[in-house]
């Protein structure tokens, strides 16, 4: 007779268990998991996640509420063609996906620093060259704050998946 959970953690436990067998064995997006469909979904996320902060500025709330709708729908769809890969616990993960989720966290947090790295010193030299002395103040709104934030956060959220999705290797057909 098999164990049945008899606790919420047992419970939870088992069925993050069957979510994941589920994942992993389903076949219904398999139009999503070639290397062209998972680059192009890589692409249009980053595209998406850079979106966010001047639909915020210059298209207000509501159009930066729809951009990040739409860039978190395709952090869904990439996770999705990557089977999870990236945010599963290491006890689902063979010894090859283990390797490459360890390896696209590697990468995902070296280009996050790169990037925010770039991104500062950009911002520093654009603000030495326009400012004409020390006392200069940078004015911000609500909506340029928030895009920000919510871009990072994304990308933050997005990177290992992007960088699994782009490394990845498989076919090109959706019969693979």
């Amino acid at each position: 007779m098999p164990h049945l959970p008899t606790n919420r953690q047992e419970r939870k436990e088992a069925d993050l268990e069957r979510r994941v067998e589920r994942i992993q064995r389903d076949h219904k997006f398999q139009r999503l998991r070639t290397r062209d469909s998972r680059r192009i979904l890589a692409v249009i996320s980053a595209l998406l996640c850079v979106a966010i902060t001047p639909s915020f500025a210059q298209g207000g709330g509501i159009v930066g509420i729809a951009v990040s709708i739409a860039a978190w729908g395709s952090w869904w769809v990439l996770r999705i063609s990557t089977r999870t890969v990236a945010e599963l616990p290491e006890r689902f993960l063979d010894e090859r996906q283990r390797a490459k989720r360890n390896r696209a966290y590697f990468y995902a947090y070296l280009i996050l620093g790169y990037t925010v790295c770039a991104l500062l010193t950009i911002g520093l030299v654009v603000f030495v060259l326009v400012s004409e002395n020390d006392a200069v103040t940078l004015t911000t709104t609500w909506d340029q704050a928030l895009g920000l934030v919510m871009s990072l956060t994304l990308l933050i959220s997005l990177l290992p998946s992007m960088v699994v999705a782009w490394s990845d290797g498989g076919g090109s057909s959706p019969s693979n």
